[in-house]
């Protein structure tokens, strides 16, 4: 939204010969809502200033500082309680939860990798010896690194 009341307020400035309806249809053509271009119009009217005032309210623990140590302790990482890092920064969990959900973390449960059934297990090496016929030439050295180690002729 490209500071819409700014834009409704330069609109009544202008254009005096409008009236409300009009200028509430030609925004909400936009896609604004209509109750909040006639709360911006309402603002107008009554001489309020096109910017709000920055709101009071008891400033955060959390500073920029913490929310940084925060997301390093907690990105690219399963698992990570909330209720730890919440001892770790000496603040309740749920003000972890709310910091987490600022910056677009989600917390990840660990999941086991399932077991392979029967069948499973007798497509493996039909499928490497597919795999490696494609890939591999003459002159080709393939090295195949995982937990798991097989050879391709079983």
């Amino acid at each position: 939204m490209i500071d819409l009341p700014k834009r409704v307020f330069s609109m009544l400035g202008r254009q005096n010969n409008l009236k409300k309806s009009d200028i509430v249809k030609h925004f909400m053509q936009e896609g604004f809502k209509r109750s909040t271009i006639y709360n911006i119009i309402k603002r107008y009217e009554i001489d309020l200033p096109v910017e709000d005032h920055p709101r009071s309210g008891h400033p955060t623990h959390f500073d920029k500082k913490n929310l940084k140590r925060l997301q390093y302790a907690t990105e690219n990482r399963v698992e990570v309680s909330q209720r730890k890092l919440a001892r770790k920064f000496d603040v309740a969990q749920s003000t972890i939860h709310y910091k987490l959900k600022k910056i677009d973390l989600k917390y990840y449960k660990r999941q086991k990798a399932p077991k392979y059934t029967k069948k499973q297990l007798e497509k493996i090496p039909k499928k490497c010896q597919k795999i490696r016929r494609q890939i591999t030439t003459k002159d080709t050295f393939l090295i195949v690194n995982d937990e798991k180690y097989f050879t391709f002729s079983n």
